[in-house]
């Protein structure tokens, strides 16, 4: 146990850091183009995203060290094997789309729908579930924000979650197949609406101004990846 966690210290921290170096700056420069196309097509408020010089570092820091976290739990986990790179990679992608959300609202199609495909490719060369337990998970993942959407549509008439929302939620069912992908929905709901009860508390958030979930559904996803694919109790 104290070698593997030694493998995983020396290997997943500098690759965080690495990767956070690569990573940081295309999540801004794609934010920062989401941003000038949102504004030119959405008469909507521009105080949606995070715009403050401060809390752009902040997002930073956090996406360092959560990319630091999760490239140790990989390698710990699976040791340095095929399974712990497409977990990074998995993680990796999922927390450059919350840091694109959290700043700009949006989830581009260029990230979730490669992530989606990765997702299913993957199982079908052999990966943590069956493959038709992944193309479940994918369908489960979009048909159950799809109906919640459809729902709050249909009762307030406004949009309650985004069509970029159902896709990661597709995606990340692919990943992690269809039994793990209602937890995974289940954390990132209660983190959501806590960060909504805070933001309403605090005044941070208008009144009819939702939080984005994105960075919820990487919340969710990571954790309950790193939970139901436990090889830890083994050693």
């Amino acid at each position: 146990m104290f070698e593997r966690l030694m493998t995983a210290l020396v290997i997943g921290l500098p690759l965080g850091v690495l990767s956070a170096l690569i990573l940081a700056p295309l999540a801004r420069e794609l934010s920062g183009r989401l941003s000038l196309q949102f504004s030119a097509t959405d008469t909507r408020p521009a105080s949606l995203g995070v715009r403050a010089t401060g809390a752009k570092h902040c997002l930073d820091w956090m996406f360092l060290g959560s990319l630091c976290g999760c490239y140790v739990f990989a390698v710990l986990n699976w040791g340095v094997s095929w399974h712990a790179w497409m977990a990074a990679i998995f993680c990796a992608t999922l927390q450059v789309l919350a840091r694109i959300d959290a700043q700009t609202r949006l989830l581009p199609d260029i990230l979730t729908l490669p992530l989606l495909w990765a997702g299913l490719l993957f199982h079908w060369s052999g990966g943590w579930v069956e493959l038709d337990d992944a193309v479940a998970g994918a369908a489960a993942g979009y048909g159950v924000l799809w109906l919640i959407w459809a729902m709050f549509r249909g009762f307030s008439g406004r949009d309650g979650i985004g069509f970029g929302d159902l896709k990661l939620a597709a995606a990340n069912g692919a990943w992690l197949g269809v039994e793990a992908l209602p937890w995974a929905l289940l954390v990132a709901s209660l983190a959501a609406c806590l960060a909504a009860l805070f933001g309403r508390a605090s005044r941070r958030l208008k009144r009819f101004e939702a939080v984005a979930f994105g960075p919820y559904l990487a919340l969710g996803a990571i954790l309950v990846l790193f939970c139901t694919q436990n090889s830890l109790s083994a050693l």
